[in-house]
C-alpha cells in the first residue's frame, strides 16, 4: 500500500495524539524478560528471525566504525506490549499521522545526535532493567556491535498480489485514493490520479536514486501499511513476522477468484513496435485478459511502468530500457520477464518436461515464429486492427491442427528388439503413451496453442525427422556402437535409455525401477531352456 495525503490520513486516524515526551530511560525495560536473548549465550548459534532488523543508521554519514546492530524488533515489541505500552514508546508520530520508522526521532540530521539517541536510550533501558533484577539486553559496545550477532535475519519478501488487492479493496470500499497517488513536482504535493494507478514499486525504489523525492519501498510500505493496520482494528499484522515470516505468509487467506486489476486495459491487443515503418515482421495477437489469469500481479510483465512494452523497449533500445531492445525483451530465454523466457519456464511442468527436457534449450520448430507473429503486417495494422477482438480469430482451423495421417495409423504397441541378446524384446505401449501425453496437452492452454498441429507431439520422440505414418527408425541416426565423431548423437543403446528413462525421471514416473521392469530376461539368462 502507498501512503495517502496528510489530510486524508489524519481524517482516517482521528485526532492525532501528541508526541510523548522522550525520556532517556524508556520503560521498555519493564518487560525485558523477553529480551534475555539479546545478550544471551551465543554458543548454540545465532537465533534466526523474520523480525531481525539491521540498525545501520550511521551509514548515512559515512563508513561505519563498528558493525551494524542486529535488532530483534518483535521481541522488543512483545516486551513493550506486555507493559500496556504501544509503538510510540520508541517511534514518534509525524505531522501526517504516520509513525516515523526512525527510533525516537523524526529525521537523522547529524551524526552525533543519531548516535547519542541510540546510546542514551537503549543502554539506559537495559541498565534500568538489570537494576530491577530482570533479564536484560547488552550494555557494552561489543555486545551490540558484533560481527557475529546473536540474532540473524530470516526475512521473506512480502508482495501485494491480486488476492491481497481484492481483500483490501473490499475492506476499504474500493477507495483507491487511500493507497494510490502521484507526485506533482510543481506543487510538491501528492494527489490521486484516477485511471493512472500503478504499483508502489514504480516510484518507491528499493534504493532511491540521488535526488528522488519518493522514499524507499521499505519506508513507504511500512509507514503506510502498518499505519493503517494500527488505526483499523484487526486490519492486518503490525509485527514483522506477520508479513515476513514464511510460515505466517503461507497462512494468509487467498481469494481463489479475485477481482480483475482493472485499469481500463484491453482484453486483446496486437503487439507491435512503435515505429511501424521500421518493423518488418507481422504483429503478434495477444490475449491480455488471458495472461492476467496466469499471473497474480501486473509486475510480471509491466516491470517498469504500466505503459506498452514498446514505449521503453524500442527496436534499437533506449535509455529507459537500459538498451534492451524490443526483440530481446520478447525473446530472451534467460529471464521469465520475456515472452519466450516465460514460455520456456512452463516447459518444466510435469506434463511437458518429459519431451521438452530431451530437446535443446530454446529449440523451436520451423513454424514457431508464425504461431506468434500471426497478425497483420505493420503497414496494414492501423487500418485493420479494429476487426480483431480475440485470439480465437487467429487459432489454427480444425483442418490445420489435425494429424497429417489417419488416427488408425498410430500403432497400439511397438516391439523393440535390437538392444541386447540378454533380454526379451520390449513391448512399447505406444498408444497408451500417446493418449497420456495428449491428455497433458489438452489440459494446458499454452500447449494447445503453441503445439499447433497434433503432429508436434510425435516429435517429442521422433525428433529431427519428418512426421508421418512410417518415421525413420532410431538406428537411422543412432548407430551401434557409438560414433565418437558425432558427439551430439549417442549410440543406439544410449539413445533409447536416455530418451525413455529421461522422460520417466523428469515426469516423476515411478515405474520401471530396474532393468527387468522393461526387459524380461531370456530363459537362457534365468537358467531355463
Amino acid at each position: 500500500m502507498l501512503e495517502t495525503t496528510g489530510n486524508t490520513m489524519i481524517h482516517r486516524m482521528g485526532i492525532r495524539r501528541k508526541t510523548r515526551a522522550i525520556r532517556n530511560c524508556i520503560h521498555v525495560a519493564l518487560a525485558c524478560g523477553a529480551l534475555a536473548a539479546c545478550g544471551g549465550a551465543v554458543e548454540e548459534g545465532p537465533v534466526l528471525g523474520a523480525d531481525v532488523i539491521s540498525i545501520d543508521s550511521m551509514s548515512a554519514f559515512g563508513r561505519l566504525d563498528r558493525a551494524a546492530v542486529a535488532f530483534p524488533h518483535d521481541t522488543h515489541w512483545t516486551a513493550v506490549a506486555a507493559q500496556s505500552q504501544d509503538c510510540e514508546t520508541c517511534h514518534m508520530r509525524m505531522e501526517s499521522g504516520y509513525l516515523s520508522q526512525n527510533f525516537l526521532r523524526l529525521a537523522s540530521n547529524d551524526e552525533e545526535t543519531v548516535m547519542q539517541t541510540y546510546h542514551d536510550n537503549c543502554i539506559a533501558c537495559h541498565d534500568s532493567t538489570a537494576a530491577a533484577g530482570r533479564s536484560s539486553g547488552p550494555v557494552t559496545c561489543g555486545e551490540c556491535h558484533s560481527v557475529r550477532p546473536a540474532w540473524v535475519t530470516e526475512r521473506t519478501e512480502m508482495g501485494f498480489d491480486a488476492s491481497l488487492h481484492h481483500r483490501h479493496g473490499e475492506a476499504l470500499g474500493d477507495r483507491c485514493e487511500l493507497c494510490h497517488h502521484e507526485y506533482n513536482e510543481q506543487t510538491e504535493e501528492i494527489y490521486y490520479a484516477e485511471g493512472e494507478e500503478t504499483t508502489c514499486r514504480y516510484c518507491h525504489l528499493s534504493v532511491p536514486e540521488p535526488g528522488d523525492v519518493a522514499t524507499s519501498l521499505s519506508v513507504a510500505s511500512h509507514k503506510a501499511c502498518i499505519g493503517c493496520h494500527l488505526d483499523l482494528p484487526d486490519a492486518g499484522p503490525t509485527e514483522c513476522a506477520g508479513c515476513h515470516d514464511a510460515a505466517r505468509q503461507s497462512q494468509i487467506q487467498v481469494v481463489e477468484s479475485p477481482d480483475r486489476l482493472d485499469r481500463g486495459q484491453p482484453d486483446f491487443v496486437l503487439l507491435r513496435a512503435n515505429n511501424l515503418d521500421s518493423s518488418k515482421i507481422n504483429t503478434v495477437p495477444f490475449s491480455h485478459v488471458g495472461h492476467e489469469g496466469f499471473n497474480n500481479t501486473c509486475r510480471v510483465c509491466h516491470h517498469q511502468s504500466m505503459t506498452r512494452c514498446a514505449d521503453c523497449h524500442t527496436l534499437r533500445g533506449s535509455e529507459e530500457s537500459q538498451g534492451v531492445t524490443l526483440e530481446h525483451a520478447m525473446h530472451a530465454l534467460n529471464t521469465e520477464r520475456s515472452c519466450l523466457g516465460c514460455h520456456e519456464a512452463e516447459k518444466s511442468e510435469l506434463g511437458c518436461v518429459g519431451c521438452h527436457s530431451q530437446m535443446r534449450h530454446g529449440e523451436v520448430s520451423e513454424r514457431s515464429c508464425t504461431v506468434c507473429h500471426a497478425g497483420p503486417t505493420p503497414d496494414r495494422v492501423v487500418a485493420v486492427e479494429n476487426r480483431y477482438r480475440s485470439l480465437d480469430q487467429f487459432r489454427l482451423s480444425a483442418r490445420e491442427s489435425r494429424l497429417s495421417f489417419s488416427d488408425a495409423d498410430i500403432p497400439e504397441s511397438i516391439t523393440i528388439g535390437v538392444l541386447s541378446e540378454k533380454y526379451e524384446p520390449v513391448e512399447f505401449p505406444h498408444r497408451q503413451i500417446i493418449d497420456r501425453l495428449q491428455q497433458h496437452i489438452d489440459d494446458s492452454r499454452i500447449a494447445t496453442h503453441f503445439h499447433g498441429g497434433a503432429d508436434a507431439m510425435c516429435q517429442g520422440c521422433h525428433h529431427h525427422t519428418p512426421v508421418g505414418v512410417l518415421p525413420p527408425l532410431c538406428e537411422s541416426c543412432h548407430g551401434e556402437p557409438f560414433d565418437e565423431t558425432e558427439l551430439h548423437e549417442p549410440g543406439l543403446l544410449g539413445a533409447y535409455h536416455r530418451q525413455c528413462l529421461g522422460c520417466h525421471q523428469t515426469m516423476e514416473i515411478e515405474e520401471p525401477q530396474d532393468c527387468e521392469g522393461c526387459h524380461a530376461l531370456r530363459p537362457s539368462q534365468t537358467g531355463g531352456q
